[in-house]
């Protein structure tokens, strides 16, 4: 097919003119020559916030306009279901409005026009689905998502019957670091043989070196060490290359293998090509910077050949997810991928167009933005230059604000003031400012939560890791980590000291003894074939420190197989008579838990939780009851069960694999951006500044700027032990990465040349693999830097202190902190409060000032903690803290435990210790009124959308269920229900709602015939809502309605009018849609279930300050064709009304 040009096509309409005609603000001169440039490949380079989505959107109205395309010839592609879904909307709205001002568009007539905007992943898996037989992929061949993942390769490494001795790393470990090289592999197109090539070759050349006996002292252990990783990693890729065989076998791919297969088919068959070109005459690549090598090499192959449209635009600047394959380097690599033809059959690059106007931030925010990425701009990449964003005609000044405190609760103390002050609490909710706090790491959060709490800022900590660090969540984790893996010493340590074993500290030494010693006598059995091999080496031989034996050694072990009574350690100590009792019992708790572990997962955490006692503990815990009590233990459930559900039918869960993925999912959730979150006028937001990135707030604060922190100094390398990462060498951008040099004389030469371990020695190793390494992080970091800067709108709140925690080396500012202080006192950047080093004192005083507590203490008591001062010896200016709670606590529950036995025992009725006679029993104890067993019911702070329904239909009923929970058995409704949403959303990832994370939900497709899905399917195609594009699937919301708040999730949320940009546009009108898979309701029935669209109604009303009226809400029941549109919701008033009816009974 010839490559198309406009030159023949006179250009009806300016992109100056449609504007005008849709009555949109007129393009810059920047967005009009990229709306209406010729048709051949373009990069547009789109700073932060400089309208890149209205202007591709523009592009297609004008081409469409023009005659030169017909809507459903565009491609539009992005990574989130949600900026899909905001494109897809732009662009037909557009084309809607083109219509009603006169201007005929191709095939209108018969359909509405419309484009295809799709993510990358959902428009591989339409190529691979199509295509696959092609390069022999079986048409049946399924897929699976994350939880078959980590149960296949969990067991291909339980089964490995290698030698895994050597490796100094968890099961979990493993698994996970299979998973991340197996991604590795199929997101740069590398075959796992090839990369166990690699690794045996770096791993001979270094095992064959000398060994200088000269060189630095104490090193044989580091050398043995990355010997060890090489090794690792090698059986890591033997397992990647099993995985895949069994994939094979089994007939089923992961996502990793389908964009793997997509760019196989694109770049092998190509009548494929030919195909998509001519379906697609318009290709639209946004994002570009995120491209993954596989997925550059999957579009290049379509269409990079030809000279073909496609347009791709993106932000190096904003290039953050580095670590799962993507690259800047991509960006700039696109104008020699895609080159436009010369008529005289040569070709030049792709030209560069910019979009630099940015349309979000003000001027000083914008100011610091630009500041940070200068660095970044230092001289073009093959020619391209990365401009400095400009500010827009309508930007105000705004205020960037830069502060150094003493200390780190000084400073979270001054940035809650400062978002305190910008609350604008006297305003409508809708109408205050959207507030966040970025952190570099989730570890800053505690203090800023401890800050908020004091100052009675409400808050929200977005992700899963909040969910994780809750005291009893990390409890029922750590005994599954024990029970799963002896190596999980770190887990077993929470057990032993927490409340319940209160194991002291000269029983605990004893154990730690024991688990050396075991530890040596292993060693001892094990063959020693000298140093420098790297084949049978352990890495605590011959000069092994102590703390390297200490890390070698197993408490869970050593507590597995304790020595018997009256042993004695090496030192000389022996376990109390008490200690060793509670070490007893727990060893036998640990051992009958370790032997259910065959259970289903969701069912083995509760006999954790039973086991631990958590089930009433929670429920013991002052001020909170019921419901409101277990919801964290029931959060930490539902993740268990969607894991389960994602497991192989007839197979129980595996724990080592839902370990792996618990830990992979909160590496994860650190490095990527969140889904599904919407910024909020209610409350601050918190969380980390890659998870930031495409939202935007009002005011933002970034602290602990400090060096070593932000940017950091720990950075990940493909030579980490016991990571999964694919060596660098073996990368498809590997030209933009710094490489390990191995030619070396010595073995502590290439060693440290790798990874600098011993930093004094580093000055010999100059431009070491581990210097370049960091200068790359540090590039990284400021991009980071960058995301997060351009965050804000009107204010940005960057802060660090002089001393962090306790250490006893002062900080120094970031480099980031320090290029906006030097501003300080211009227009451009204001210095708050700004500590200089004499100020904050030669120590730190949280270091001088020490807590001391006894320990073990009585946990009802709670510690008695002493803050002690080393400048002050005399006791009387020592305070003493006793935390309220725990004497209240003591209190409260000796106070109950005086009323249990007081209590007149219950009269027991002489039926027989038969089964039915304690079931009527159980019946006529539950039919008991309230005040004969003095159970009051207090309704919870928190319900879902649905319980408020049930309670207003039923509210002895719900009583009944909060005084007593029982558990209501599995429906097969219910698993249809959640079958047919999750193809709703399949459905509308087929038309660009669909990302990479949503997907794997979708991978139950062999549930469908047996769930009976498919006249569901047909209603809802045959409905109105098939054909249009929702503005955002599934949202969680929740209000506030008499002190209770509602939660809920709302299935679809549609738009017409007014402007995408704005969701209070008064010309906006919204729909909320409720999926029913059941029967249609009449009556009653139907008007108490209307009651879950007006709480979703008012929910969304107050988020985004739409007033109620613009927003009606419907039931579409699909199995019958019925749509259902509520007319008359009740609004605030009387559902504050229905609620205290409904209390009333349920609380009397």
């Amino acid at each position: 097919m010839a490559p198309m040009t406009q030159e023949t096509t006179v250009a009806q309409y300016t992109p100056e003119d449609l504007a005008e005609r849709l009555g949109q603000y007129a393009p810059t001169p920047e967005q009009s020559v990229v709306i209406s440039s010729p048709l051949e490949p373009r990069l547009v380079v789109a700073g932060a916030g400089s309208g890149k989505t209205a202007t591709m959107s523009d592009r297609v109205v004008w081409l469409v306009a023009n005659g030169l395309v017909a809507p459903d010839q565009v491609l539009g592609v992005t990574f989130t279901r949600k900026a899909a879904g905001e494109l897809a909307h732009r662009i037909n709205r557009k084309l809607d409005l083109l219509t009603e001002t006169g201007i005929e568009i191709e095939g209108a007539e018969e359909a509405p026009a419309r484009a295809s905007v799709s993510t990358y992943h959902s428009y591989a898996h339409t190529l691979v689905r199509d295509h696959g037989m092609r390069i022999g992929l079986e048409p049946d061949t399924g897929m699976i998502g994350e939880a078959q993942s980590y149960q296949m390769v969990a067991r291909l490494v339980r089964a490995y019957e290698g030698d895994l001795g050597f490796a100094d790393a968890a099961s979990s470990t493993i698994v996970r670091g299979v998973i991340k090289l197996a991604a590795d592999c199929a997101e740069h197109l590398v075959e796992p043989e090839d990369v166990e090539e690699f690794l045996t070759r770096a791993h001979d050349a270094g095992a064959s070196l000398p060994y200088s006996e000269k060189q630095v002292e104490g090193s044989h252990a580091k050398v043995a060490s990355i010997l060890g990783m090489l090794r690792l990693r090698r059986v890591m890729s033997h397992l990647v290359a099993d995985y895949r065989a069994a994939k094979d076998e089994a007939g089923v791919m992961d996502y990793g293998d389908l964009v793997r297969y997509a760019a196989r088919i694109a770049s092998e068959v190509d009548a494929v090509g030919e195909i998509e070109r001519s379906r697609f005459r318009v290709v639209l690549l946004d994002e570009f910077q995120d491209t993954s090598h596989a997925q550059l090499e999957l579009f290049r192959g379509l269409y990079g050949h030809h000279g073909h449209p496609v347009t791709a635009v993106g932000d190096p600047n904003q290039s953050i997810y580095g670590f799962r394959g993507a690259s800047a380097g991509q960006l700039f690599a696109f104008p020699g991928q895609f080159p436009v033809p010369d008529p005289d059959g040569g070709a030049r690059p792709a030209p560069v167009s910019y979009l630099t106007t940015a349309w979000r931030n003000s001027l000083n925010v914008l100011a610091a933005a630009n500041t940070v990425a200068d660095p970044l701009r230092s001289e073009p990449v093959n020619g391209i230059e990365v401009k400095p964003l400009a500010p827009s005609p309508v930007a105000g000044d705004g205020e960037v604000r830069v502060s150094w405190l003493p200390d780190s609760e000084q400073e979270a103390a001054a940035v809650v003031e400062a978002l305190k002050d910008a609350a604008d609490e006297d305003l409508p909710v809708a109408e205050r400012r959207t507030r966040a706090v970025l952190c570099r790491t989730r570890r800053q959060f505690e203090p800023l939560m401890e800050a908020l709490d004091t100052a009675g800022v409400p808050y929200e900590v977005l992700g899963l890791s909040g969910l994780l660090s809750i005291p009893e969540v990390a409890d029922v984790i750590a005994v599954l980590q024990v029970i799963s893996d002896p190596r999980r010493s770190d887990h077993l340590m929470r057990i032993l000291t927490g409340p319940r074993w209160r194991i002291g500290t000269a029983d605990l030494m004893v154990l730690q003894e024991r688990a050396s010693a075991l530890a040596r006598n292993r060693r001892r059995a094990e063959p020693d074939t000298g140093a420098g091999t790297g084949e049978d080496e352990d890495a605590t031989n011959q000069d092994t420190s102590p703390e390297e034996e200490s890390e070698a050694a197993s408490l869970v072990e050593a507590l597995d197989w304790l020595p018997e009574p009256g042993w004695t350690s090496g030192a000389g100590r022996s376990f109390s008579a008490e200690g060793r009792r509670r070490l007893e019992r727990l060893a036998a708790e640990l051992r009958s838990l370790s032997g259910q572990t065959g259970l289903e997962l969701p069912a083995l955490i509760r006999l954790v939780e039973k086991t631990l006692g958590l089930d009433v503990e929670v429920l013991a815990r002052p001020g909170v009851t019921g419901v409101a009590a277990r919801r964290h233990l029931d959060a930490f459930l539902d993740a268990a069960r969607d894991f389960s559900h994602g497991a192989e039918e007839g197979s129980s869960t595996d724990l080592t694999a839902f370990l792996a993925w618990l830990e992979a999912a909160e590496e994860r959730e650190n490095g990527l951006g969140i889904t599904g979150v919407e910024p909020r006028h209610d409350a601050v937001q918190l969380l980390t500044a890659h998870a930031s990135k495409g939202l935007e707030w009002d005011v933002v604060a970034v602290p602990g700027m400090v060096d070593g922190q932000f940017p950091g100094t720990t950075f990940d390398t493909w030579t980490a032990h016991g990571s999964g990462h694919l060596p660098w060498d073996l990368r498809g951008d590997r030209q933009s990465l710094p490489h390990w040099s191995r030619d070396w004389a010595t073995q502590q030469d290439w060693a440290g040349h790798a990874v600098g371990w011993w930093l004094k020695h580093q000055e010999a190793y100059p431009d070491s693999y581990r210097d370049r390494a960091a200068e790359h992080h540090l590039q990284e970091e400021r991009r980071l830097a960058y995301v997060a800067f351009t965050r804000a709108r009107t204010l940005l709140l960057v802060s660090g202190s002089h001393w962090r925690g306790s250490n006893k080396t002062p900080a120094e500012p970031s480099v980031f902190l320090a290029e906006l202080a030097e501003r300080a006192g211009t227009p451009e950047v204001t210095r708050g409060t700004w500590t200089e080093p004499e100020e904050a004192g030669e120590a730190n005083p949280f270091a001088g000032r020490k807590l001391t507590a006894w320990w073990p203490f009585d946990p009802l008591d709670g510690p008695v903690v002493r803050v002690m001062h080393p400048e002050a010896p005399d006791d009387e200016d020592r305070a003493t803290l006793l935390p309220p709670r725990a004497r209240a606590r003591r209190r409260a529950l000796e106070t109950a435990a005086d009323w249990v036995r007081q209590a007149d025992p219950l009269e027991v009725v002489d039926g027989g210790a038969t089964d039915l006679a304690r079931q009527a029993q159980w019946v006529l104890d539950r039919a008991a009124p309230v005040n004969h067993r003095g159970a009051a019911v207090e309704l919870p702070s928190h319900i879902s959308a649905s319980t408020f329904v049930e309670m207003a239909d039923d509210p002895e009923a719900l009583a009944r269920q909060l005084r007593r929970p029982m558990p209501r058995p599995p429906a097969h409704a219910a698993r249809r229900g959640t079958a047919f949403h999750s193809w709703v959303e399949d459905h509308f990832g087929s038309t660009g709602m669909l990302d990479f994370e949503d997907a794997e939900d979708s991978a139950d497709h062999w549930v469908e015939d047996a769930l009976d899905l498919e006249p569901m399917k047909q209603g809802f195609l045959a409905s109105r809502w098939a054909d249009r594009v929702p503005v955002v699937v599934e949202p969680p919301v929740e209000t506030t309605v008499g002190g209770v708040t509602l939660r809920g999730r709302i299935d679809a949320v549609f738009r017409e009018g007014g402007s995408s940009d704005a969701f209070d546009d008064p010309q906006a009108r919204w729909e909320l849609v409720d999926w029913k898979t059941g029967a249609v309701p009449r009556g009653r029935d139907l008007e108490v279930k209307s009651l879950q669209l007006a709480v979703y109604r008012l929910a969304w009303s107050r988020l985004h300050g739409i007033p109620l009226q613009n927003i009606s809400a419907s039931f579409v029941y699909v199995a019958h064709g019925v749509e259902k549109s509520m007319h008359d919701l009740a609004g605030e008033e009387e559902l504050e009304r229905i609620l205290a009816d409904a209390i009333r009974p349920a609380g009397s």
